[in-house]
């Protein structure tokens, strides 16, 4: 493993924690047993890898109602607002590690429409739990 999968591990691994944690609280406020499937949306510019979330989550939420709760991730595409020539839009990254690096996407995503670097993000930074599936 190298040195970036393993920060995002770690990175996936401190979402999982909080995921867990959220969940366990709302669950336990309503006398839930056991948390049986987690629905999560979640944006791609928190680069978060589901592979990676689903496999440090079982980490994360063991020992606790969590445990073997299953993740249904929805990714929501990325969204830009261009302020040179109004786009708005939809805009996916290359699959290229470089993206991954904290503060790169800072840097600007060009506009498909007139290749502007002036843009600023209006979606695909959510990370939401829709709801969660427990037993009583």
């Amino acid at each position: 493993m190298n040195s970036l999968e393993r920060n995002d591990l770690i990175h996936e691994f401190g979402t999982a924690q909080n995921i867990a944690r959220v969940c366990q609280r709302v669950a336990l406020q309503h006398s839930a047993k056991k948390i049986t499937q987690i629905n999560l949306e979640i944006g791609e510019f928190t680069f978060i890898n589901p592979d990676q979330l689903r496999f440090v989550f079982k980490i994360a939420a063991q020992g606790s109602i969590a445990e073997d709760a299953y993740l249904n991730i929805t990714k929501k595409p990325g969204a830009i607002r261009c302020k040179e020539c109004g786009f708005e839009g939809k805009v996916t990254l290359e699959d290229n590690p470089e993206y991954h690096s904290l503060g790169t996407i800072s840097l600007g995503l060009d506009c498909p429409k007139c290749k502007s670097k002036n843009t600023e993000i209006i979606g695909g930074r959510e990370l939401n739990i829709k709801d969660i599936k427990v037993e009583d």
